[in-house]
């Protein structure tokens, strides 16, 4: 039963429920200038007149009343604290605004390289890929149009949910620190981002179905195949001889080069400098502009060299055509949401916290081999 609690005058509840979110913002260390995006003057001035409370004293003030002490009967605290319709929601919200917050601190390049897609359950999806002729052909005499002949392709989706349970625990309510409760958010929104970034590079990386291969004319190795211009050329024109299945030319420009860390300024520099500086060899030019300025996007990933993944590598560069126009890889979220959300549980009185649960629903799957080239960079 709910506890008998006298509410003095003095603790009722004043601000607005922004301030209090604003209140737990500030003691997590967010920047002013993003505060000041978040929230107007008015709500800033009266949250800084509350800066450095504790949780005790912040759920307090939320809820207007004064509660039983934590310590003595945590039982009775939580009753009284989340008897209130307040409280709870003013919670949600900070977690949530913490959960996007540490979102966005994660690496997030896959989004140039990946179409992002939308499902609207968990069943296996199919993308289909219309392959066939709709060239215009003459009309003749009788003004009688042909029909397009249409083919597909065929590609799978599934999104699945991705998820982890956080707390507001008893140690914390007791160590009186809500710094402590706002970081559990923020680290929970970085494991959602490195959720779906370990999906998308290790399905890149672990080359599946063979998907980049000397039968897909889409792979190349050996020492020639280390990112200068040459190799860029080579690349380009491996990417511009792919063929639609009826054997016609693709008809479709590489857009983006993805290199690993390593090969960041280079890469930087083929797309940069007007002029060359490259050695050569004996009874050949040299050239002396460079004729890839300009041509394509850079994206660098840190997690293309890194060793936990399988066929990580530090040398291996790839082109990819505009992922709207020709995916080769696909990202896809239920009903499109590509942010983790955050729902509160009803207070457990077994373990005397209050439970949340942050999750995303995606799923990451090759697409079309075509829309992609890869070099090892080395033998």
């Amino acid at each position: 039963s709910r506890p008998n609690i006298s509410v003095p005058q003095s603790h009722k509840i004043t601000a607005a429920p922004k301030v209090f979110e604003a209140v737990a913002l500030m003691s997590s260390g967010i920047q002013a200038s993003r505060l000041e995006k978040l929230y107007d003057v008015q709500t800033l001035e009266a949250a800084d007149k509350l800066r450095g409370i504790g949780i005790q004293e912040y759920c307090e003030q939320i809820c207007g009343m004064q509660l039983p002490r934590f310590r003595r009967d945590a039982s009775a605290w939580l009753a009284a604290a989340f008897s209130t319709a307040s409280l709870p929601g003013i919670l949600s919200n900070v977690a949530n605004k913490m959960l996007l917050e540490g979102y966005g601190y994660i690496e997030d390049t896959w989004r140039k390289i990946c179409k992002i897609a939308s499902v609207n359950d968990f069943k296996e999806h199919s993308r289909y890929r219309m392959t066939g002729s709709f060239k215009f052909e003459q009309v003749g005499p009788d003004g009688e149009l042909k029909h397009g002949k249409i083919d597909e392709q065929k590609y799978g989706q599934k999104a699945d949910t991705h998820g982890i349970m956080f707390a507001l625990t008893r140690q914390m309510i007791i160590n009186d620190d809500l710094a402590a409760f706002t970081d559990l958010p923020r680290q929970i929104g970085m494991g959602a981002a490195e959720a779906i970034a370990d999906a998308v590079w290790g399905l890149l990386l672990s080359n599946p179905s063979s998907f980049f291969s000397t039968a897909h004319k889409n792979y190349k190795d050996g020492a020639d195949t280390a990112l200068c211009v040459d190799s860029l050329t080579d690349a380009e024109v491996m990417f511009n001889e792919q063929t639609k299945p009826n054997g016609k030319p693709l008809g479709i420009q590489p857009s983006i080069i993805l290199v690993p860390t390593a090969l960041r300024v280079p890469a930087d520099m083929l797309m940069k400098s007007p002029n060359l500086n490259e050695t050569t060899t004996a009874n050949k030019g040299k050239p002396s502009s460079n004729p890839h300025v300009g041509k394509y996007e850079v994206v660098s990933s840190s997690y293309l060299s890194n060793s936990s993944f399988t066929g990580y590598s530090s040398k291996a560069w790839y082109l990819f055509a505009d992922p709207n126009r020709l995916p080769a890889l696909e990202v896809a979220f239920l009903n499109g949401i590509d942010q983790p959300t955050v729902e509160k549980t009803d207070a457990d009185f077994n373990t005397l916290g209050i439970q949340f649960r942050g999750f995303i629903d995606f799923g990451v799957r090759e697409q079309d081999y075509r829309g992609a080239v890869k070099f090892k960079g080395e033998a």
